[in-house]
């Protein structure tokens, strides 16, 4: 999931509320658990006019089951949920979105590039991901899983978050209002290509006058920032899998953080990690986050090349134990191509790469 984990007393509670300026809807953090680092995703409730779920936690029985208690825990049911905003269709955020449709029936707000991924027919994409598979130089004896894992990722979310249950599919750079508040979409791929984080303003707006014309405090500017920007560490860069733009992710990744420099925020809630306010700290953060990842990968390329990306990542780690080393060095490989330290060959239908 990523590359480095925060300690305990980095993260916030299960559940938590964050101040805000006077007239701003409160916000307030849901964890629910995951089985990989760092144990955690967040989503928030923005307690707006009508109630607005940014993401909807982890799936299954333990999932709704957290999500119902940190709901609770600020007077709220399911039942309760207006409006549902879906960052990116990973399972960890998408998993409650079916039940809250069942509880509710809000709604729901997603990519709409996300949307028709979960409308994808099963046989082309395991087409695609078997030819991908053996162009990056999966064995042949492992071919077979990772594309059955691919595909039963795709059925999953699609069972989570229905695509046919969104009513609103969104276009990055949409503006659009939810319970009061207005929300506007950014594209930031890398980490899931069809990502969205949402920014918004929550209280005055930021001329300093309120609605009804007195002067007063500006409101703050926050982001809703999913697996984009996180805090202390960076979200893998698992982009699009072994499908369509395999070999895109960091270079995704560099121009997702290259463009939300233009932004900035007084505060940011992320999917994972604590809430913080050092945006533009973050930012750079994770663009060097990156320049380490290509180090690395060419210092691997190095030792082991001429290579396919799946023996160059195979010696990084243990991809059993941790899958995302194969698509942060897929991408690592072919952005060092692109930035003329590294070359690449097709040899037999796989690429291979040296430095």
């Amino acid at each position: 999931m990523t590359d480095s984990t925060p300690s305990p007393d980095e993260t916030d509670g299960r559940t938590g509320t964050q101040s805000a300026p006077a007239d701003a809807p409160p916000v307030h953090r849901i964890e629910t658990t995951v089985d990989w680092p760092p144990g955690h995703a967040a989503c928030y409730l923005v307690d707006a006019d009508e109630p607005v779920l940014v993401d909807a936690g982890a799936p299954e029985d333990r999932g709704a089951e957290e999500l119902r208690e940190g709901l609770d825990a600020h007077g709220f049911e399911p039942a309760d949920i207006a409006h549902v905003l879906v960052t990116h269709p990973h399972t960890d955020h998408d998993g409650q979105v079916s039940n809250l449709i069942d509880a509710g029936d809000p709604t729901v707000y997603a990519p709409a590039a996300a949307v028709e991924r979960l409308e994808r027919d099963p046989d082309d994409l395991h087409e695609v991901v078997t030819e991908n598979a053996r162009v990056v130089g999966v064995p042949e004896g492992l071919r077979e899983y990772v594309v059955s894992q691919a595909v039963e990722s795709l059925k999953r979310n699609a069972r989570y978050c229905p695509p046919e249950a969104v009513d609103v599919r969104l276009a990055a750079g949409d503006a659009f209002e939810a319970g009061g508040v207005t929300f506007e979409s950014i594209h930031c791929p890398g980490h899931q290509a069809d990502q969205f984080a949402f920014a918004a303003t929550l209280g005055p707006e930021a001329d300093g006058t309120d609605t009804d014309g007195a002067t007063g405090d500006a409101g703050e500017r926050v982001l809703f920032s999913a697996d984009a920007v996180i805090e202390p560490f960076r979200a893998a860069a698992l982009h699009a899998g072994l499908d369509d733009g395999t070999f895109d992710s960091v270079s995704a990744s560099y121009r997702c953080y290259g463009s939300l420099r233009s932004y900035s925020f007084d505060r940011v809630y992320p999917g994972h990690g604590p809430v913080f306010t050092d945006y533009a700290g973050a930012i750079e953060r994770s663009i060097e986050s990156l320049d380490d990842l290509l180090d690395d990968v060419e210092s691997t390329l190095a030792e082991v090349g001429p290579a396919p990306a799946f023996e160059v990542a195979n010696t990084r780690a243990d991809i059993a134990e941790e899958p995302y080393v194969l698509f942060e060095t897929i991408g690592a490989c072919a952005e060092l191509v692109e930035r003329g330290r590294a070359t690449d060959r097709m040899d037999d239908g796989v690429r291979v790469f040296s430095d």
